[in-house]
């Protein structure tokens, strides 16, 4: 039986769970987003979009490639 979407609703509005930190080309074309995961506070970087020459097996659209602490991932871009 399915189930009306009305009913599935709090009324409460939702806010937006991942906040967009970074966008980054990879060198096989490929696409990676690092957002912040709120309210849980976790940084997730994740494959966006895949490169039309890509050929690597292991990447595909919405697969997640990190999850941490968001401070993890700054450090990282200040030791660069």
């Amino acid at each position: 039986m399915a189930v009306p979407a009305a009913s599935l609703s709090s009324g409460r509005p939702t806010g937006t769970i991942f906040e967009l930190e970074a966008l980054e080309g990879l060198p096989c074309g490929c696409v990676a987003a690092a957002y912040r995961a709120r309210p849980w506070d976790v940084a997730v970087v994740s494959l966006e979009a895949k490169g039309p020459h890509c050929i690597l097996a292991g990447h595909a659209s919405g697969q997640i490639l990190r999850l941490g602490d968001p401070s993890e991932f700054e450090d990282e871009d200040t030791d660069e």
